[in-house]
């Protein structure tokens, strides 16, 4: 039986006076703005250092394929890089037609474009590079026919879907992507069809490969699958002057959860995105072949396919989704480099839940932003954990490396809590019933903006017929407390919500102290898996001083600048 699946696409149609040839005009667009997505988000410490993702694999799922001959992918003249293609391979079920499209193509401009320009020999242009523009770049597909009447939508079969996702989830040839990012979506808010329960198995199965999803574009909407999943990154959109500003069109909707020892649904209670990324006016290689979405709309359709030509104005989730995934290929392109040379940061350091951790401890707050933390009987009390539009906000890529690479806690030696540093994370395990508290070094000296986020997999498993089935689900909960004499005495914070497997705190502590992080496993919320007694996570956290404070310090005190070469030296 063939399903209908919607692309979550632009914020509006592009029309043929959007599409620019070889040229670029400040008028009709934004392209050459004094705002650069990749500086917007963090990646120049990345760049500065010469990691530009070389050393990772990124795989896009979606209805069609990535047309690899657009000139944003050339990387011919580029040194030191095997092979002049960014896809290096196609995968798909033989069900499906397998076809070129427009929109897999935009979305690989944002994963790993090189921003090459041959237009009056310019050369490569760092404001139309991709956010890990070195990557190596593995497309799947999964439509079975593109829709003539509707942009965006296209038929999938289970086969057609999952075939893609089986194959780079457990790898080819003894390789495994480093991220997969999928920008499309149909229904499901409860996050229990099967492709959304079959990706929660495989992301849980294969730790190592981040799962990235665009939130979908509709608004109120609530979020659809395969992002109302549990086991991925879901991830809304942003614009405004700052790429602060919640995008009117990105879902945000509260979730449904379903139980199914009670076969109870219960409706609107999860906080679904995790992050947000900039979503709007971008300029995007296009494809203009008559294949994939755009292939019914013969005013549109040049044959051969023109290389040197892009829409304008392109704005979605579905492009948030892939920066947050080129994100994630920066990221552990740096883990590579220490590999090759020899030096395992962590054995969990490439771990899915200590890398979603650390990119919402690092993100920034959005405008607006609120995860329902109100004060109960003098604890900040959330019971919402995340904020619907954003999640833990805004990505930044430079927060998310210091506290992943530079910070002094990088992985706690065992599974129990111990000593930690402002910045950190640690991948933990907890028996029902337990405890471990991380406890931090010095006191705070001033006052101190505290964020922290805890996430845990879904127990998602496969069954004999490799689909995925929901088997348990742990209740972890995050307290922030205040020390005496080393021992908790009080506590100041807690996320706490039931239906979420994540909990997140952004709290001001206004008064110095000795502080304390606990994370708690209160029991499961349901449990069809007699095997399960434990639940490992992963937490992340950081504490800078308020932004008043923050100047105090800077008046009073010789500033001594610390170059970031340490995230790469060995």
């Amino acid at each position: 039986m063939a399903l209908i699946a919607l692309i979550p696409s632009h914020g509006q149609d592009q029309g043929q006076n959007q599409i620019l040839a070889g040229y670029y005009d400040t008028t009709t667009d934004k392209l050459l703005s004094e705002t650069l997505i990749n500086d917007t988000i963090g990646a120049r410490i990345f760049y500065n250092e010469f990691f530009f993702g070389q050393r990772s694999i990124i795989a896009n799922v979606e209805g069609g394929h990535i047309w690899g001959e657009h000139e944003i992918f050339d990387r011919s003249g580029l040194t030191g890089v095997a092979g002049s293609s960014a896809v290096t391979r196609y995968v798909a079920d033989e069900s499906v037609t397998a076809q070129t499209d427009a929109h897999a193509t935009m979305v690989g401009n944002v994963l790993a474009g090189t921003g090459y320009f041959e237009e009056n020999g310019v050369g490569y242009l760092s404001n139309l590079m991709g956010v890990a523009p070195l990557a190596e770049m593995w497309s799947g597909a999964i439509a079975t026919s593109f829709s003539s009447t509707e942009i965006g939508s296209f038929t999938i079969t289970e086969a057609s879907v999952l075939t893609p996702y089986r194959t780079f989830f457990r790898g080819i040839e003894g390789q495994r992507p480093d991220v997969i990012n999928s920008s499309w979506g149909g229904g499901d808010p409860s996050g229990t069809s099967f492709v959304a329960q079959t990706t929660d198995a495989l992301a849980r199965e294969n730790s190592t490969v981040a799962f990235v999803v665009a939130a979908g574009n509709g608004g109120s909407g609530a979020v659809s699958d395969p992002a109302s999943g549990y086991n991925n990154i879901a991830v809304g959109s942003l614009g405004g002057a700052n790429f602060l500003t919640p995008s009117e069109f990105s879902s945000r909707g509260a979730a449904d959860f379903y139980n199914p020892e009670t076969n109870i649904t219960v409706t609107g209670v999860r906080a679904v995105v995790d992050i947000a990324a900039p979503g709007e006016d971008l300029v995007l290689a296009a494809y203009l072949g008559a294949s994939g979405s755009y292939q019914y709309l013969p005013d549109r359709v040049q044959e051969p396919s023109p290389t040197d030509r892009y829409f304008v104005n392109e704005s979605g989730t579905s492009f948030a989704a892939p920066i947050v995934a080129g994100g994630i290929a920066l990221l552990k392109d740096v883990v590579h480099y220490y590999e090759e040379n020899g030096i395992i940061l962590s054995e969990h350091t490439l771990d899915t839940r200590v890398v979603k951790s650390v990119l919402m401890a690092g993100a920034t707050q959005t405008e607006g932003w609120d995860n329902g933390q109100t004060l109960q009987d003098g604890v900040v009390s959330t019971t919402q954990s995340l904020d619907y539009a954003t999640g833990a906000g805004a990505l930044n890529l430079d927060q998310a490396a210091q506290i992943y690479l530079i910070s002094e806690t990088r992985d706690v030696a065992g599974l129990g809590g111990g000593t930690i540093s402002e910045k950190g994370w640690d991948f933990g395990n907890l028996a029902a019933g337990g405890a471990n508290e991380y406890h931090f070094a010095n006191p705070f000296e001033h006052e101190m903006e505290l964020t922290i986020s805890l996430n845990w997999f879904a127990g998602t498993g496969l069954d004999e017929n490799d689909l995925g089935q929901a088997l348990s689900f742990a209740n972890l909960n995050l307290e922030v407390w205040r020390l005496a004499g080393g021992v908790l005495s009080e506590k100041v914070a807690e996320s706490i919500s039931l239906y979420n497997n994540s909990e997140f705190l952004r709290i001001a502590l206004d008064s110095p102290g000795e502080y304390a992080i606990r994370v708690a496993f209160l029991g499961m919320i349901y449990d069809l898996d007699p095997a399960v007694n434990d639940t490992e996570y992963a937490v992340a956290w950081q504490a800078v001083p308020e932004p008043a404070t923050w100047m105090l310090i800077l008046a009073g005190a010789v500033v001594l600048c610390v170059i970031r070469r340490r995230i790469i030296r060995v």
